[in-house]
């Protein structure tokens, strides 16, 4: 299910809550689900261009903490973040732009090029 964010809330850049956000990031993770069960889940955020550097930044140690299997001292209200990938997209997006990134989504195949 795709995230609502209120027009509010998309008003500024998440990071720094003051420049026009221009960025989406969507970010696959890995989250405690009940039964304390890591389940992938999304986290979207908006965010301004010179604040969507940092926030890639930010990323490269979560893909580490994916490795991790879920900790005796962490629960649903405090564990690692368990970053799998994430997307930058425009905010603002063409129907040809969107179809071609849905197309890429959609693909289940690799095809190697050895030159």
């Amino acid at each position: 299910m795709a995230t609502t964010i209120t027009l509010e809330d998309a008003r500024t850049c998440f990071h720094s809550s003051v420049n026009t956000p221009v960025f989406r990031v969507i970010s696959l993770e890995q989250f405690p689900d009940e039964s304390g069960d890591l389940a992938p889940d999304t986290l979207v955020g908006l965010f301004c261009e010179s604040c969507l550097k940092l926030e890639i930044e930010g990323y490269y140690d979560a893909f580490e903490q994916a490795k991790l299997p879920f900790g005796k001292d962490e629960s649903p209200n405090g564990f690692l973040c368990r970053q799998i990938g994430f997307a930058v997209v425009p905010l603002i997006l063409g129907d040809e732009e969107a179809k071609v990134i849905i197309d890429e989504l959609n693909s289940d195949w690799v095809e190697c090029e050895v030159s």
